[in-house]
């Protein structure tokens, strides 16, 4: 047991020094390799505002098209030459499309339209036609998307999606639909990015139009994005300081999206999270090999426990099939009821052949017969009740249960010349499972039966088992007794715990397996009052079993 402890000592030894040397191997490794993580980085965030500009795509897309296709319904159904026919159509564009917060159509006259509501003409009719969504769109022939800093109805940014209109050929009006600038803020700050990351939206004038925690950062951002639209250079990364941004520019809008993160930051939060990584590694490994080692350990005794077990079951299996003796007690139980039948009815036969059939000698005939009956009938019942395998609850007498025990054992116990005497007590009917009590205590008649024949060889009056039954408020005691060979200190003391046994040729197996079914199947035990002179076993269980 020493050199097995210090055995494992030394292999714990050399586990934590492999441990050591990974980790150093690996914050080593990553040294080398932080530049090549700094690049992966880079490219991952140009990867990321490439994704958003997709999203982004999509987003302006699915609008212009909603646009689009209301834009061509118009022209093809001539709505617009009738001004109920405009505001009805209006009106259920912009109650079946979630998308925009207002529809609006400014005609070439000055006609506007919110909603599928006319707002009238005035003598403002010029500014109306100034607008820069309408002039932008008119002159373009063609979709636009324009950035409005204060919408009239919705009192805040918007951005206006919208397509030109033509009435019999030639162009009529604008319609568009128009969403909050909000919305696209959501879009963004909805959008996935790694931790310590940043994501903004920049307008063409170098504004940023996205909140940013860090307000400095945000101003240089700005600042270098005049330069860029001043000196017109086409970049798509821009690094300042230590952050390095990914650039795309948003389709119709010449916005640009931004993704970056500060790389010294990123890298020194990288080497704590690895510093702390390989720390707890290190200890989890350590941990994992004791934990392993541990449970190496108990499931190995805990495999061996239950191999034993299940081979002591196995075992009381194979010597309970020797039970099966007891089925050719029913050869000896019949034959005289039968044989008695026989006789009768060869009797009846006779006495009727002969004309001397009296009716008292058919009738006592008949009784005899009936009770021959009888007997067979209830010892049938009583092996089919022996060996029913269900353990289910029943009520019934503990007296006429012992009894209907003996019956079965009648055969065995008298080719053995071992008498069995019940003394007498105040029978009480309990609420158990009768087969499991039998079995029990057909494991102690068997042991009980083998030690007076192994030690009264010749001495055939003293093969004597006794029997006495006692109760208390809530259980049941039942004592075997007799005058065997007795169980030796040694031996008493280990009997239950594990397979041992009293006989020259025995397993051992009946009494451990009896004391499990006690314990186990009717909240029962079962114990050695005495050891020798007379050796008493008490099986006690609760005459009253819940569930």
């Amino acid at each position: 047991m020493k050199q097995r402890y210090f055995s494992n000592i030394n292999i714990y030894m050399v586990i934590i020094i492999a441990s050591v040397f990974v980790v150093l191997l690996g914050v080593n490794t990553y040294e080398s390799a932080k530049d090549r993580l700094i690049e992966l980085s880079n490219k991952n965030k140009i990867t990321i505002s490439e994704n958003i500009l997709d999203t982004f795509g999509f987003w302006f897309d699915e609008r212009i098209n909603a646009v689009n296709r209301a834009s061509n319904f118009i022209e093809h159904s001539n709505i617009l030459k009738s001004d109920s026919q405009t505001a009805s159509f209006l009106k259920n564009f912009y109650e079946n499309s979630p998308e925009f917060d207002v529809v609006q159509l400014l005609t070439e006259k000055g006609d506007i339209w919110v909603n599928g509501e006319k707002i009238s003409p005035n003598d403002n009719i010029a500014p109306r036609s100034g607008l820069i969504w309408y002039v932008e769109t008119k002159n373009v022939q063609g979709p636009t998307v324009n950035f409005m800093h204060k919408h009239r109805s919705l009192n805040q940014g918007t951005l206006n999606f919208c397509v030109p209109n033509y009435m019999d050929g030639e162009f009529a009006a604008v319609l568009c639909g128009v969403v909050k600038v909000e919305s696209i803020f959501e879009k963004i700050k909805n959008f996935k990015l790694p931790p310590d990351s940043y994501s903004f939206i920049v307008t063409h004038s170098g504004e940023i139009l996205t909140p940013m925690s860090d307000q400095k950062l945000k101003k240089d951002i700005e600042e270098s994005f005049k330069e860029l639209f001043l000196t017109n250079i086409d970049k798509k990364t821009l690094n300042l300081g230590s952050n390095f941004i990914a650039i795309s520019e948003i389709k119709y809008l010449n916005w640009f999206v931004g993704a970056g993160s500060d790389n010294s930051k990123e890298t020194s939060k990288l080497i704590g999270d690895i510093g702390k990584n390989s720390v707890a590694l290190l200890f989890g490994f350590i941990a994992l090999a004791l934990i392993a080692n541990l449970l190496h350990n108990l499931m190995y005794a805990k495999i061996n426990k239950r191999k034993k077990e299940y081979e002591i079951i196995l075992a009381h299996k194979a010597k309970m099939s020797e039970a099966g003796e007891l089925i050719s007690g029913i050869n000896h139980q019949f034959i005289q009821p039968v044989n008695s039948l026989n006789l009768m009815i060869s009797t009846l036969l006779m006495l009727e052949y002969e004309d001397k059939l009296d009716k008292k000698t058919l009738k006592d005939m008949l009784v005899s017969g009936e009770k021959s009956v009888m007997l067979l009938n209830d010892t049938i019942k009583i092996f089919r009740n022996f060996y029913n395998t269900n353990e289910s609850l029943s009520e019934f007498s503990v007296k006429q249960s012992i009894k209907n025990l003996l019956t079965l054992m009648h055969t065995e116990l008298s080719r053995a010349n071992v008498s069995v005497n019940l003394n007498e007590f105040e029978d009480k009917k309990v609420k158990q499972i009768e087969n499991i009590i039998q079995q029990i205590l057909l494991i102690l008649l068997h042991n009980a039966k083998d030690a007076l024949t192994d030690k009264f060889k010749d001495d055939v009056a003293s093969r004597r088992i006794s029997i006495d039954v006692k109760f208390d408020d809530e259980r049941c005691y039942i004592d075997v007794s007799e005058f065997g060979g007795g169980v030796s200190d040694e031996l008493a003391k280990a009997i239950f715990a594990e397979p041992r046994t009293t006989k020259k040729h025995g397993s051992g197996i009946g009494l451990y397996f009896a004391k499990k079914l006690a314990n186990e199947k009717i909240v029962g035990d079962l114990t050695l009052l005495n050891k020798a002179m007379p050796t008493v076993f008490e099986l006690s269980f609760e005459m009253n079993l819940k569930g």
